[in-house]
Order: structure tokens, then sequence, then C-alpha cells
């Protein structure tokens, strides 16, 4: 099953937002984990199941420091899918 860019994008926003109890239009691709959203290691990691749920992947514990900006998160998804 392929999936669309813009569709992966927007997912991730929106499980964000969910996670952080924000508005999706707050988050932008170049918004950073950190010091944009405040996103503290046990959210990113509750986010991260939430996206091996969705898109049925495995994303190892330690990639999680490799996520700098919300793009990186898409751009990984988005290359894990196309293998």
């Amino acid at each position: 099953m392929a999936h669309k860019r813009d569709e992966i994008e927007k997912k991730v926003i929106e499980v964000m937002a969910k996670m952080l109890h924000r508005d999706q239009g707050d988050i932008r691709l170049e918004s950073t984990l950190l010091d944009d959203l405040e996103m503290d290691s046990f959210t990113a990691l509750e986010m991260l199941f939430e996206l091996e749920d969705q898109y049925g992947l495995e994303i190892p514990d330690e990639e999680v420091e490799n996520f700098k900006t919300v793009k990186d998160i898409v751009d990984y998804v988005v290359a894990r899918l196309e293998e």
C-alpha cells in the first residue's frame, strides 16, 4: 500500500497535536521537537508507538535522538515505507 508524503505529513502532525494537546496549525514541518514543541523523550516515544501502529513499522528507540524536527520524522516514515 503506497502512502503519499502529504498524507504522512498530515498524520504525523495529527498524532503530534493529539499527544502535545496542541492545535494542528501550530505544528509545521520545520518545528523543532525540543524548542518549538517542548516535546520530552517520554512523549516522543509515545508518539513513535502511535506511528508504528498507524504504519505497521518498528522504529528503534535509538532513532528518537536523530529526530530534531517534524520533517525528520516524516522523512523517516516515508523512507521506511518505501523500503
